[in-house]
Order: structure tokens, then sequence, then C-alpha cells
């Protein structure tokens, strides 16, 4: 578990970048929100460099568990609201 102590804010903040990058080929919003807890875990471990790997990675987990059906949500609202204006113009 050596692995987890290395990691440091530009770990999180390369893989919010390779999430941002695979949420521009896929139409979902699930890279999206892993993107964005990425990028909060990024900055939480720069503002506090001394934190374990352990820890930053629960902090990721608790991001993601929390932004993942919040823009799953977002994304039905919108696709249902697409849908209903579409039938009403018809």
């Amino acid at each position: 578990m050596e692995v987890f102590y290395i990691l440091n804010h530009w770990h999180w903040w390369a893989l919010a970048t390779l999430l941002l990058a695979a949420e521009l080929l896929s139409p979902s919003a699930w890279f999206l929100a892993l993107a964005l807890s990425a990028l909060a875990t990024g900055l939480v471990t720069w503002v506090m460099p001394e934190l374990a790997g352990l820890v930053q990675l629960g902090i990721f987990l608790l991001l993601a568990t929390i932004s993942v059906p919040y823009a799953l949500m977002r994304l039905r609202k919108r696709s249902a609201a697409r849908a209903a204006n579409h039938h009403s113009t018809d």
C-alpha cells in the first residue's frame, strides 16, 4: 500500500485532465463528475500536502459518491425538459 503515500496534487490534477478528456469522448456526465471530484481532491491536497494518500483517496471517493448521482440527476432532468419541449413544438 506504499503507492498511496506518494500521491500529491499533481496526480489528482492529471487524473482530472484525463477524465475531462474522457468526458469529451462520451456523452454522459459520469466523467465530468469524477473529474470535478479529482480536481477538488487536488485542491485539498495542494492546501494540505501532509494528507496521507489513503485520506486523499477517501476524499475523492466521498466527493465522487456525492457528485456522480447529482450529475446524473441533472442530466435526466435536462433530458426530460428537452423531450417535453420537443413534444410541445410538434
